[in-house]
């Protein structure tokens, strides 16, 4: 069984719906957990208000389990550093941040959408992930462990047709949480990105069919999460679509492509050559930019044989540089 004992866990958006289903899971298991709810409407409106996270917190403690409430806006850097160095005072560590909290705009077309909407729901999805990582991350370098789990959605994946703000703001999650994996590889620190499909309140309200409440349980959200949050997590960098039972891997991939002599480039040729671009047979996976920059490289050293002998002494520098008993990157 996957305990959570003595670990700490930051659960932004906590207060209701999928984030008090990470809360109730995480805190059945064994966490200590703080549950950060500001209170406002799925619009951002109303907020300071900490009746949600006191309730889930009180919910928690009645169960026998241990939970803090923080009713912060994590929009707030200031705010958000002060909750995390407050749990650290607390309980002595933050171990996993959760990102779950969000707020939405109305549906309608893109000719009439709000750049106010844009700039709201950013604050919350983007601003608030950045800052409430940023506050954990120091304390996770130093203890050498983190887990961090962004939450996405199916419109930051694909697109979703009005919902644009949304969108917008759930896809710049996918970099934030790229980054992360990579940066946070070294020091124990991983990092995860879900698409989440449940019936909540909010989804409801934002048009998610009746009979999901039974078949998409914010439950069946929460199973992946608590893999993703414990130390036992075995993927870093992954996205992943979770809803109603189900599970998939979502994964941005480059095609083997074409590479094209400088001179015999033009947008005549790119244009002929535009199914073999687009062809999947042979794609790759690139971890981060780096690896996706060295598929490049090999790309270009392929056609362009001075490229060719730049990129062979650099990599004969780097294995050089490298010491006994290591492996460099190929």
């Amino acid at each position: 069984m996957l305990n959570f004992d003595g670990k700490v866990a930051i659960i932004t958006g906590a207060g209701r719906g999928i984030g008090r289903s990470h809360a109730l899971l995480l805190a059945e298991r064994g966490a200590t957990v703080i549950v950060n709810d500001f209170g406002g409407d799925r619009f951002g409106s109303g907020g300071d208000n900490a009746e949600p996270a006191c309730k889930v917190a009180a919910e928690i403690t009645q169960r026998g389990g241990t939970a803090h409430a923080a009713c912060v806006d994590i929009t707030d850097q200031a705010a958000t550093i002060a909750m995390v160095d407050d749990a650290v005072a607390r309980f002595g560590a933050v171990d996993c941040i959760i990102h779950n909290a969000s707020v939405y705009a109305s549906p309608g077309p893109f000719a009439a959408a709000s750049l106010a909407d844009l700039r709201r729901i950013s604050q919350v999805n983007i601003e608030g992930g950045w800052n409430v990582a940023q506050a954990a991350w120091g304390h996770m370098i130093d203890q050498g462990y983190g887990r961090v789990i962004m939450t996405g959605s199916g419109a930051g994946f694909f697109g979703r047709r009005r919902d644009h703000a949304y969108s917008v703001a759930k896809s710049a999650l996918i970099g934030l949480t790229k980054l992360l994996a990579t940066e946070g590889g070294e020091h124990g620190i991983k990092a995860n990105i879900i698409g989440p499909i449940a019936y909540t309140e909010n989804s409801a309200a934002q048009g998610i069919p009746p009979i999901m409440e039974e078949f998409a349980k914010p439950i069946h959200v929460s199973n992946l999460v608590a893999l993703l949050a414990h130390e036992q997590c075995p993927v870093s960098g992954e996205m992943f679509h979770v809803g109603g039972g189900f599970v998939s891997r979502i994964f941005m991939a480059e095609t083997r492509g074409t590479a094209f002599p400088g001179a015999a480039m033009s947008p005549e040729a790119v244009m002929e050559r535009m199914a073999e671009i687009l062809s999947e047979d042979g794609y790759s996976v690139p971890a981060n930019s780096d690896r996706s920059g060295a598929l490049v490289s090999r790309a270009i050293a392929s056609v362009e044989p001075a490229f060719a002998a730049v990129l062979a002494e650099a990599k004969a520098a780097r294995a050089a540089a490298v010491p006994p008993g290591k492996s460099g990157d190929s």
